[in-house]
């Protein structure tokens, strides 16, 4: 396997919005020589309506420290994002990371010591490209599973898991991965090891599938409670989307 997408993850990124109201993932997307940070679009909009004022964007390696990591931070009340009126996904041009010749209204807050990467826009693949049961790697951020007093794990470090391709939706343009997505986990990059033992990415990360228990009252029976658990699916939306928006 060319490990080269998984040796440096300063393209996958933390979104905290509004100083950690809420959170997201992300990633960094080289697309005719400028830079685009890509997430899904609900976890910057309720609708059409931004859910932030501000936005910070973090990227480190999972064996560097938080001072070793690059921060962004961007008056959302200012910047133009792009959104899908269709498809969960949402990009920011960020201008040209490498030189610091950023665009208007997006702070460099802290420079650190990490060379914050872009994924090239061909080291991906699109929906019609992608194989049925080949491995797929979820690289995101889910602070959702941090609990009080944890040392676990950082979340301000990308957390990986590993899954299949496990179906593909042409009509609807989505595919679903066989690997669990929590709360933060949302826009988060999914790369494919393809037939040529290349690593690409595929697509982000857009809602798990629910598994749903219905538990109902013996002696009222018309008393139900439903319990929605995670079935370890979820749905992914393809390059082919993002591709689509940034090209507008």
């Amino acid at each position: 396997m060319n490990r080269s997408l998984l040796d440096n993850l300063t393209y996958a990124t933390l979104l905290s919005l509004d100083y950690g109201k809420s959170s997201g993932s992300g990633f960094f997307l080289k697309f005719n020589g400028e830079d685009f940070l890509i997430t899904a679009k609900h976890v910057l909009f309720n609708d059409s309506t931004l859910r932030c004022k501000t936005l910070t964007v973090s990227s480190q390696n999972p064996r560097s420290v938080n001072e070793d990591s690059k921060m962004f931070e961007l008056d959302m009340t200012q910047v133009p994002v792009l959104y899908s009126k269709t498809n969960d996904v949402a990009a920011i041009s960020f201008g040209v990371i490498e030189n610091s010749n950023l665009n208007s209204n997006i702070n460099l807050i802290q420079a650190g010591t990490l060379e914050t990467i872009s994924i090239d826009q061909n080291s991906t693949r699109r929906i019609e490209e992608i194989g049925i049961a080949n491995e797929v790697f979820l690289i995101g951020f889910p602070t959702s599973l941090i609990f009080q007093n944890s040392k676990h794990f950082d979340p301000g470090k990308p957390l990986l898991r590993k899954g299949i391709i496990g179906g593909i939706n042409l009509e609807d343009n989505t595919f679903i991965i066989d690997c669990s997505t929590y709360y933060g986990n949302s826009g988060a990059p999914v790369l494919e090891l393809c037939e040529d033992n290349q690593l690409r990415v595929i697509g982000i990360a857009s809602r798990y599938i629910p598994f749903v228990i219905e538990w109902r009252n013996n002696r009222e029976t018309s008393v139900t409670h439903p319990e929605y658990l995670n079935s370890g699916y979820s749905v992914c939306v393809p390059m082919n989307s993002i591709f689509e928006l940034i090209s507008q």
